[in-house]
């Protein structure tokens, strides 16, 4: 019988294409992939460890393996991603159940891991400088819908903001070269994707590394004349990165989602030399203001941190200003949290922490109005919809997404008078909105053939 593994992926996408691989690899040497936990015999954790609330999660998940393992001791658990980066030697000092530690440079040597601990060997494998990067030639067992698959198209990051441990985890940024991704894409395509969403920690960055100037732009090109994918789709754009040409292609390209992630993190700029982030406020506007001249039905979305250390009032009430008046489509907000070996912790003038929680929900309730009332002025407006099947609340309502929504990161568009099956694209009217959730219906078969036809000639 086959050696059964499960795995569980916790954090970004960009972590989860690493569990793709793992999964992949493995189930090429001959083990058996599994759901149920209790079946397994050998028990994977990808880690995230990006803020506290994300080690907090990696570290229940730990624990909770473990239970399972002292229930079977013949069972393995292994640990991979940016928790096990961090902390190898403290996960394996504390956690006795813990049978490998596994580094983000080198999960590609899952199978031999696997089969040393099976061995019963106690593994620590960890790069103190992660240098590898998937490619094309790498199996992998997609998890998402058939439909809708992620392309790591670089690894790592070299903008050392001061609050964050992804340069320490993940190593330096590097691209992987245009032929690869392409590869990769039409691979996948092949299997059924229609949406390709392109990922990196900075995807903007892209190809300055092996090319010596930004590439994004002509890699989405390239991706684009793939025939079975619909919409490619990109994650990640620093502010100061966003060129006149990836505008141009962006703007130009019918297969590009009109869809933007800009992580702006603050608009103070005393903050943003602080945080080590390069540019400025007005620059953020600008950009901002030239994407929205380029695509006017752009969506744009940001993230930004409160209570970092030296925000004051002031300074707070300048991100609010910011948001009432540039009106994003979608924001997140975070609260700082401390990391150690980062810069960030030796700032002074530190923010109390129930002051972070509540300037948090401030912000979030001015942008929870903003999001209302953009839902609301798609009231009566057709959007052609990825369709993703039957929602969990109700047999009756069908959910899907337009190029305006990301998959798990935004809302939904919930239909409840056709029910297609998932992975078709189909043309849905706009009928009612929420906060963040929009309700329409399909609309008929005549005018669907219409939008259509008008969707061709554009």
């Amino acid at each position: 019988m086959k050696t059964r593994v499960a795995l569980v992926s916790l954090g970004c996408a960009k972590n989860l294409v690493d569990s793709e691989v793992m999964i992949g690899l493995l189930s090429e040497a001959g083990f058996e992939p599994v759901v149920n936990l209790n079946k397994a015999d050998v028990l994977i954790a990808n880690t995230c460890a990006f803020i506290d609330e994300a080690q907090e999660e990696a570290i229940d998940t730990i624990l909770r393996l473990a239970e399972l393992c002292k229930k079977s001791p013949s069972r393995r658990l292994i640990v991979t991603g940016c928790l096990a980066q961090r902390f190898p030697q403290d996960l394996l000092d504390e956690i006795p159940e813990i049978d490998a530690v596994v580094g983000t440079g080198d999960f590609s040597k899952i199978v031999k891991v696997v089969k040393d601990t099976l061995d019963g060997r106690r593994v620590k494998l960890v790069s103190k400088q992660p240098c590898f990067i998937y490619d094309e030639t790498f199996p992998r067992c997609i998890s998402t819908p058939r439909y809708t698959a992620y392309v790591k198209i670089a690894e790592g990051c070299s903008n050392h903001c001061s609050y964050c441990v992804i340069p320490e985890v993940r190593g330096k940024f590097r691209s992987r070269p245009i032929h690869s991704i392409v590869e990769e894409a039409r691979n996948l395509a092949a299997r059924g994707a229609r949406e390709l969403i392109l990922i990196a920690q900075d995807t903007t960055r892209y190809g300055q590394d092996l090319y010596g100037a930004y590439a994004l732009d002509k890699l989405l090109k390239e991706v684009c004349q793939i025939d079975e994918v619909e919409w490619v789709r990109v994650l990640y754009m620093y502010p100061t990165r966003v060129t006149d040409e990836l505008i141009e292609v962006m703007a130009s390209e019918p297969k590009v989602c009109k869809y933007v992630d800009l992580p702006l993190q603050h608009v103070d700029d005393e903050l943003l030399k602080l945080m080590n982030r390069h540019g400025t406020h007005e620059q953020a506007r600008q950009t901002i203001d030239k994407l929205r001249q380029a695509i006017p039905d752009i969506t744009i979305r940001s993230t930004f941190i409160v209570g970092f250390p030296g925000e004051t009032d002031a300074k707070f009430r300048s991100l609010l200003d910011f948001l009432k008046e540039v009106r994003l489509d979608r924001v997140g907000v975070f609260t700082y949290s401390p990391q150690a070996g980062t810069a960030a912790p030796r700032l002074s003038r530190s923010v109390k922490q129930s002051v972070k929680e509540m300037r948090k929900r401030e912000a979030m309730e001015v942008q929870r109005l903003i999001s209302r009332e953009k839902n609301e002025a798609k009231i009566g407006r057709i959007m052609k919809t990825l369709i993703e099947g039957r929602s969990e609340e109700s047999e009756l309502v069908t959910i899907g997404r337009s190029q305006a929504e990301a998959p798990e990161i935004d809302g939904l568009i919930y239909i409840g008078n056709l029910h297609p099956e998932p992975g078709e694209f189909r043309f849905v009217k706009i009928t009612d909105a929420g906060d963040y959730d929009l309700v329409g219906e399909i609309v008929t078969p005549h005018l669907e053939g219409n939008m259509k036809a008008m969707e061709k000639e554009h």
